[in-house]
Order: structure tokens, then C-alpha cells, then sequence
């Protein structure tokens, strides 16, 4: 497990690197997106503004122009028709404007004054003509020159513009300020009935040639007529906008700033034929102001563009990806390199824990083994200089301790053999289904004569069978060991049990005594192969050290676990785990 910590706790560390490296790709493409609206929002601002100046310009121009026919009027005691006609042919004023449905001359008819007016238009070649609307009225005004005189301009000559109330406003604002004044929303004389559209005119004053005018009431007395140009403002704004994207532009012109329907003079969307396929992006309220008149331009901006899927963003999301994931890329190897060097050193410590675990192993091994043939060697070469000399129960008892010394040298050569089989898995392991009751019958069968020597009763308590999933020689070198064990380690006339339990998918064989027991320390090293030693038993038996090492390498190769509880002086018991067959 300390092997594998490090890699535990750095496994987040590529996830981290990853999500970082999305969350700020989708900053940055978030940031170029809001950028670019942004971008696009002031592009439209500007064009905005744009076209509102190309208004006033206009505006301005068609002033101007008012105020040279103003000049003109004032240039000659007379004006005829035809100098009237060819002054605006030449200045080119209803041909060059864009949405100018002609350009006027309005006179002021005293009303003493309305019938010999008529006569002498009618003798002008206009038989039928009359100032209208009828009705009496203390101020008449009539429509005396339009430029072109044709088409529909033909209805407004006479037309009595003071008679009505817009015109008249916008009529006494001019005269009472001296300025060009553009009129409310109206409805042209020129219209027709089946088609209406809002526009609005433009007058300015024309006073007596030579009159004071610096009041009020010399403005008033002075005033002559007005010059005048009407407006369809369809026509007027077709005229300004050009080659304005009105796909995705939507112009709307109001008169004064009340942006209700009754107000509206202009919509491009009805105009033009436009159906928006896409919702508003926005809007952007642009007044203009002409000498204290006021249009409200009225821009709403629909989105042609797609910017979630644009070129640009498109580069920004999928590089920002592409780094971020050769960056957890990267991460993973930084981490995985880390961690297999980790690994490493830490197979390199516990490998020369090992080496040196088993090198003090040998050197104890090796003490152990020296010790039997010491004395094997010592006994047989008194044997063989004093073999004449000796008696023949000396003899017996050397030969004795020389046998006896072979079998402990022999036994700890086998077990040797064994763990060393066990350690390098070339040990045979084929586990099977396996009755507890037979195998615990057979082992305390084969001990007997070693507990009937020291009178130590051997017994076990199933008494129905029980069943592990094990391999049978392991189980039996397992049994064998701790069994002998038991045996050593308990006084004459002493008890040794072996007993069964089960939890969940597990049964627990404990071999328990009363024999002397085991300190604390003795305990901690009964495992450890670092700490390998022998112990002789209460009847000075001899043992290898090797049987409780082998027990637990058995025990783990089942997957199971194996423990000691003990006290000196009150037995011990060994504990190991097998899973149930």
C-alpha cells in the first residue's frame, strides 16, 4: 500500500490540470465572445451615428436650398411662373435632393384681396383655379409656384396651407424665428386616397423686401409667404440610407420624442418587406435636433452573425482544448514517471530490507546448523581416537547425541527447503474442498505418540463437518506446526485444542494451550524473519525457528491471516483464517 499513496494522491492532480485548462479556455472564448459583440454592438453604434448625420446633412442641404429660393423671391418685384421654374431647374434642387416632392412658393392673401388673387390666376391659364380649402377665414395663404409642376404636384396649387393646423404651426414658428422649421408628422396634398404615407414639410420665411424684422411684430408685418419643400419620408430616408443593411438594421423615425405609432413617420421594416428571422440583439435611441424640432431615430440591431461558431472563437475553444489536454496528457506522465520512480525506490528499500533481513536469516541459519554438526563431529572423532578405551554404554550414549544432533540438522534442512520452496512459489499449490473433522482426526492421530510422552491430552471440537477451500499439504504443514508447537511449549499433563469458528465466508482453526506462554517482545518477533530464532521447549525440546514463518507464508498464499494471543504463564493460541468451501 505505501507504494501505490503517492499515486492515490496525485491522480487528481491531471484531472485539476485538465479542468483548469477548460475552465480558462472557456474564459478566454467567453471573454473574445463578449469582445466581439461588443466590437459589433460599436460598429453599429457608429453606423448609427453615421446615418443620423447623413440626416442632418441632408437636411441641412434642402435649408439651403429653401433659403436660395427665399433669396431668389426677394431678388425681383415679380416672379413669373417661368422664372420660378427655370431658377429650380438650374439649382436642381427636386432632382438632386433625395425625397423633395418639389420645392414651393406660398403667399400671404389678404382677404380683401382673395378674389382679385383668383382672377388673376384663372387668367393665367387656370380657368378653374381657387384658393382651398373654402370657407372665410381671416388669414389666407395659397400655394402660387411648385417645382416640378406635374403629376400630383398639380393638386396643391392653391392650396391654403395656413388653413391647416400643422402646417399653420409649423408655418408661425418659422415666421416668428426667422428660421427653416420642419413641420409635424402630416399627410402630403399630393397623396392619394388609396395610399397614404407620413411625411412632413419644411417652410421658411419670406419677408417684404427691405421690411424690418428684428421683433416680433415687425416679423409679423413683414411677412410676405413662405418658400416651402414637402416630404415623403419613405422616400427621404430610401433616399439617405443607401446601401444600408436593412436585414439586419431596423430603422424606425419618430416625430418628437413619444415613441408611439401615431408618431411614426418611417419604418424600414415596413417599407422594404423585411421578415426578422432571428430576435433583437438590441436597441439604440439616437435623437436629432433641428432648429428645436426633434426626430427620434429609433436602430434595432438583429444578430447576422453566429459568433458561438465563429473562425475566431472556434480557433480559441479548440486550441485552448488541444492544450489542455496535452497538458493533462503531459501530466499524466509526469505523474506516472514520479510515481513508478517512487515505486522504485521504494522496491529498492524494501528489497535491501529484505537482503538484509535474509542475510541476518543465514547468519543465524548458519549458527543453527554449525551447532548439530559441531556435535556430531565432536562425539564421532572421540569415537574414533577412544573407540578401544570407551565402554559400551559411553558409545551408546555418544552415538545417541550424534543421531540426535543429525535429526535436528536434517529437520532444519528440510523446513529450509520448504520455506525456501514456499518463498520462491515453487511450491505446489492446488486448493480443494476439504473436510476439517477428517484432516484435525489425522493430525492428532500423527501426534499422539509425541503427547502421550509428556502426557498432554489433544483434542478437537467440530462435530459436524466443516468445510475450507484449501491446499491439503499446506493445511497439513500448518496444522503440523502449530500442533508441535503446542506440544513443546506445554508442561506434562497439559491440554492442547483445536477448535473451529466461522464469520461471513471465513472459518478460524485456533490451536490453543496452557502451556508457558509468551511475553509481549517474543510475540512481536514470532513473524519476522528479520528476528528469526529457536526456542527450546519445556521437555528441552529442539526446534528450526522456521515452522511459524512457513505457517504464515502458507496462510497468506490462501488469502487468509494468521495471529497469537498469549500471556506468560497461561498457554497461547494461534490463530489463522481459510476461506469456506
Amino acid at each position: 500500500m505505501i507504494i501505490y499513496k503517492p499515486m492515490l494522491r496525485s491522480r487528481l492532480f491531471p484531472i485539476l490540470i485538465l479542468l483548469l485548462g477548460l475552465g480558462i479556455t472557456f474564459i478566454i472564448s467567453y471573454s473574445s465572445l463578449q469582445d466581439m459583440k461588443k466590437l459589433k454592438w460599436q460598429e453599429f453604434e457608429s453606423d448609427c451615428q453615421e446615418f443620423e448625420n447623413k440626416i442632418q446633412i441632408q437636411i441641412n442641404s434642402n435649408t439651403q436650398v429653401l433659403y436660395s429660393s427665399a433669396a431668389f423671391i426677394l431678388s425681383s418685384d415679380t416672379i413669373t411662373r417661368a422664372e420660378w421654374q427655370k431658377f429650380q431647374d438650374l439649382n436642381k434642387s427636386h432632382t438632386e435632393l433625395p425625397g423633395i416632392q418639389g420645392i414651393g412658393y406660398s403667399i400671404v392673401i389678404p382677404p380683401n384681396q382673395l378674389s382679385r388673387f383668383e382672377q388673376r390666376i384663372c387668367d393665367e391659364g387656370f380657368p378653374k383655379f381657387k384658393v382651398f380649402p373654402d370657407g372665410k377665414r381671416d388669414y389666407y395663404t395659397s400655394v402660387l409656384f411648385i417645382e416640378p409642376f406635374s403629376g400630383r404636384n398639380l393638386r396643391a396649387l392653391g392650396f391654403d396651407s395656413f388653413s391647416e393646423p400643422v402646417r399653420q404651426k409649423a408655418m408661425v414658428l418659422s415666421r416668428d424665428s426667422d428660421m427653416a422649421v420642419i413641420s409635424d408628422k402630416l399627410y402630403l396634398i399630393q397623396e392619394t386616397e388609396t395610399r397614404k404615407w407620413p411625411g412632413t414639410v419644411m417652410f421658411a420665411p419670406v419677408f417684404r423686401k427691405g421690411a424690418p424684422k428684428q421683433s416680433l411684430e415687425e416679423r409679423r408685418s413683414a411677412i410676405t409667404g413662405w418658400v416651402f419643400c414637402p416630404f415623403r419620408m419613405d422616400n427621404l430616408i430610401k433616399g439617405i440610407l443607401g446601401e444600408w443593411d436593412v436585414q439586419h438594421i431596423r430603422l424606425k423615425v419618430f416625430d418628437d420624442n413619444l415613441l408611439i405609432p401615431e408618431k411614426l413617420l418611417f419604418d424600414s421594416d415596413s417599407v422594404f418587406n423585411i421578415q426578422h428571422k432571428t430576435a433583437a440583439k438590441g436597441e439604440f435611441n439616437l435623437p436629432m435636433n433641428f432648429n428645436n424640432k426633434i426626430w427620434t431615430l429609433l436602430f434595432t440591431y438583429y444578430n447576422r452573425d453566429n459568433y458561438l461558431f465563429s473562425a475566431r472563437i472556434a480557433r480559441i475553444f479548440l486550441g485552448g482544448t488541444l492544450i489542455s489536454i496535452l497538458l493533462f496528457i503531459l501530466a499524466i506522465y509526469f505523474i506516472t514517471a514520479r510515481a513508478n520512480a517512487l515505486r522504485i525506490q521504494v522496491l529498492n528499500d524494501e528489497l535491501k530490507k529484505v537482503n538484509d533481513n535474509k542475510d541476518r536469516f543465514i547468519s543465524v541459519l548458519a549458527h543453527d546448523l554449525k551447532s548439530p554438526f559441531n556435535s556430531m563431529l565432536g562425539f564421532s572423532e572421540l569415537l574414533s581416537e577412544n573407540f578401544d578405551e570407551l565402554e559400551k554404554h559411553e558409545i551408546e550414549s555418544y552415538i545417541g547425541l550424534i543421531q540426535s544432533s543429525a535429526q535436528v540438522a536434517y529437520k532444519l534442512l528440510e523446513e529450509l527447503l520448504l520455506w525456501a520452496r514456499v518463498q520462491t512459489d515453487q511450491f505446489p499449490y492446488k486448493p480443494e474442498k476439504i473436510n476439517l473433522i477428517e484432516l484435525f482426526k489425522s493430525q492428532v492421530d500423527d501426534h499422539a505418540l509425541i503427547a502421550e510422552k509428556k502426557n498432554i491430552s489433544v483434542s478437537y471440537n467440530p462435530t459436524k463437518n466443516v468445510f475450507v477451500f484449501a491446499d491439503e499439504l499446506m493445511l497439513k504443514t500448518i496444522l503440523r506446526n502449530l500442533l508441535v508447537n503446542a506440544i513443546k511449549f506445554t508442561q506434562v499433563g497439559g491440554t492442547v485444542r483445536i477448535s473451529t469458528s466461522k464469520t461471513e465466508k471465513w472459518i478460524t482453526i485456533t490451536v490453543s494451550d496452557n502451556g508457558i506462554g509468551m511475553s509481549p517482545d517474543e510475540i512481536s518477533n514470532l513473524f519476522d524473519v528479520s528476528r528469526f530464532q529457536s526456542k527450546s521447549g519445556t521437555a528441552n525440546e529442539k526446534g528450526t525457528g522456521l515452522g511459524l514463518l512457513l505457517c504464515k507464508d502458507m496462510v497468506l498464499k490462501h488469502g487468509g491471516k494468521i495471529w497469537v494471543e498469549s500471556t506468560p504463564g497461561n498457554g497461547s493460541k494461534f490463530s489463522f483464517t481459510l476461506p469456506e468451501a
